[in-house]
């Protein structure tokens, strides 16, 4: 089993060595990690939240320290370098892919958190502020957090779609429960992802979260299987502990889907794998 969605503390916001998530991948039997350190946002962009990414002044650091590691633990465990890119909209990012290519990286996985200046992951307090700014509330929160994420998967730009139903985080507490069906929508982003060759991450974090369920949803993940979309995972481990969280459900899931093959990465080249 492998791991692609460990964040370092050079984000700010997560805790512990990056060796101890190391030494915990190690502990748990998993064949290979991978670093998914917040690429820091583009000049001028003004942050809507401090500690959210890598300072540009330390990305260097990270890739340095991840590299580093990579080669002490090569007997043990096989460690990647990727990052995860905040995709803010064709005029306010990086295109993730390039920027992956420049600096080497193995993976490039893309993900929205901000919609319409709003982060609708950061707490319940955060999204029930930002509401005033969508004229059909939550729902229009959904609407346009799926549209985002359209755009970023119709431009190609990464390997890996990172947490694909995110905006779902708080959807059982009070005031952020969505009311519609937001089908047709993602249907389109699994259209394009199977269009583009992209992989779709399953990501465990949910389970700790309102939400109580992996991102992508079963549904959602049943859809993606029938289009022949390539799955991957990640814990989102923000501390060492939560490396690898919540895989023995994956595996039950996986069981059920018929999914006998994730996929693993090297210079941006996907290859699969059998899981054990």
């Amino acid at each position: 089993m492998i791991d692609y969605h460990l964040h370092t503390p050079f984000c700010g916001h997560a805790t512990g060595k990056m060796e101890e998530y190391v030494e915990r991948a190690i502990e748990l039997g998993l064949d290979e990690i991978g670093f998914s350190g917040h690429f820091p946002y583009p000049p001028g962009f003004d942050p809507l939240a401090p500690d959210c990414v890598i300072p540009e002044q330390l990305y260097d650091t990270y890739l340095q320290e991840t590299a580093r590691l990579r080669e002490a633990y090569a007997d043990r465990i096989k460690i990647r370098i990727g990052s995860e890119f905040d995709y803010l909209g064709p005029d306010n990012s990086y295109h993730p892919l390039n920027e992956a290519r420049r600096f080497g990286l193995d993976y490039c996985l893309a993900s929205v958190h901000i919609v319409d200046g709003v982060i609708v992951d950061y707490s319940p307090e955060h999204l029930l502020a930002g509401l005033d700014r969508f004229t059909g509330g939550i729902d229009s929160v959904y609407e346009r957090y799926y549209e985002t994420l359209l755009e970023m998967v119709s431009n190609g730009c990464c390997t890996i779609v990172g947490h694909l139903d995110l905006v779902k985080k708080f959807n059982s507490l009070s005031g952020l429960t969505t009311k519609r069906d937001h089908g047709r929508l993602v249907n389109e982003i699994l259209d394009r992802i199977a269009e583009n060759g992209l992989v779709l991450e399953i990501n465990t974090s949910g389970w700790d979260r309102p939400c109580r369920e992996q991102y992508p949803g079963f549904g959602i993940l049943e859809r993606a299987v029938a289009r022949g979309i390539h799955l991957t995972l990640g814990s989102d481990a923000h501390a060492p502990e939560e490396v690898g969280r919540h895989f023995a459900q994956v595996r039950e899931f996986l069981e059920r889907l018929g999914v006998t093959q994730l996929v693993c990465f090297d210079r941006l080249e996907a290859t699969p794998y059998d899981i054990k």
